[in-house]
């Protein structure tokens, strides 16, 4: 049994909370929180309850500590967990800056621990199929994807953390992150970046992003992303076209439109299909995503998620 302790219970500590609790020998006994709303929420899960991952520490025995604190507070958690000599899982992005991701993985490597990333979208069905369709080539070689990412502004930030781009990054290191890391873990680092972005006339924030990214042999990638002021909802789909077909991932379905033939609809269904309590409907991406997780940090797999590509992904957004 893996037991864990957990940082961290606002939206995205449920989320791993519950995806968590339906896996098979794993198990969090205890958790760190941050506010009154953690304490009552760990209260009503009858876990034990600390202000610090280091009290904690000194009382639970635990193998892995699961990160899902707020951006900012990401490097000092993660460090001061693998200094107590502990396996890591954090929420993305790992830091806000390639210098600080660089330091958090030579402590890990150091001690040798594993400090995994969680960029859910690597463990997902639609992302598997991408994968296997551009490394196989089966529709030959890609010549143009398309990323979409629409969210409208997250309620429950408004006049916080997340809406402070010192703390958060704003939309490319918390949302488009998602998009560019499946663009370099599939096509590396490219050539060349160009990013616009907009803001409403009454905005503190720049609301919507569109970047494009420029790869040897002509291969272009777009992708936009925003928190807008509009009640929309979410949207998270992509299109890639290759030399013998297009293929369309519409955020419910992923169907392939060959050149001649049938058009061929992938199974992307899911087993265990869990609420996520955010802005995001009901899914079985985060459970694949921990059950994968934990199975290598129990097979002593140490870089489950490319170290090296993850930091390519901060270097991007860092220099925009």
């Amino acid at each position: 049994m893996i037991r864990t302790l957990l940082v961290g219970l606002g939206g995205m500590g449920k989320v791993h909370y519950c995806n968590t609790e339906a896996l098979e020998n794993v198990k969090i006994v205890a958790a760190v929180g941050l506010t009154e709303c953690d304490k009552a929420y760990a209260a009503e899960k009858a876990l034990r309850y600390y202000s610090s991952i280091t009290e904690a520490l000194e009382k639970e025995d635990v193998d892995v500590v699961d990160i899902t604190t707020p951006t900012f507070l990401h490097y000092a958690h993660v460090k001061e967990a693998l200094e107590k000599k502990k396996h890591v899982i954090c929420e993305k992005p790992l830091a806000l800056r390639k210098k600080d991701a660089e330091e958090l993985y030579a402590l890990a490597e150091e001690n040798n621990l594993s400090l995994t990333v969680a960029q859910v979208l690597r463990f997902t069905k639609e992302y598997a199929v991408l994968k296997e369709l551009v490394e196989k080539k089966t529709f030959g070689e890609a010549l143009y994807l398309r990323f979409t990412r629409l969210s409208e502004c997250p309620s429950w930030a408004k006049g916080g953390w997340l809406l402070d781009e010192k703390k958060s990054g704003l939309v490319p290191f918390d949302l488009h992150i998602h998009d560019l890391d499946m663009i370099v873990s599939l096509f590396g680092k490219p050539l060349a970046v160009r990013e616009y972005k907009k803001r409403g006339r009454e905005s503190s924030i720049d609301e919507y992003y569109s970047f494009s990214y420029s790869y040897p042999g002509n291969l272009q990638i777009d992708a936009e992303a925003a928190w807008l002021n509009a009640s929309i909802p979410f949207e998270a789909t992509w299109r890639a076209i290759f030399e013998k077909a297009m293929v369309i991932n519409d955020g419910k379905n992923v169907i392939a439109y060959p050149q001649s033939g049938e058009r061929i609809v992938y199974n992307i269904g899911y087993p265990v299909v869990l609420s996520t309590g955010i802005n995001i409907p009901p899914t079985g991406w985060y459970y694949e995503e921990l059950k994968s997780i934990y199975s290598s940090i129990r097979d002593k797999e140490m870089n489950i998620v490319d170290k090296k590509e993850i930091l390519t992904v901060l270097e991007i957004l860092e220099n925009l």
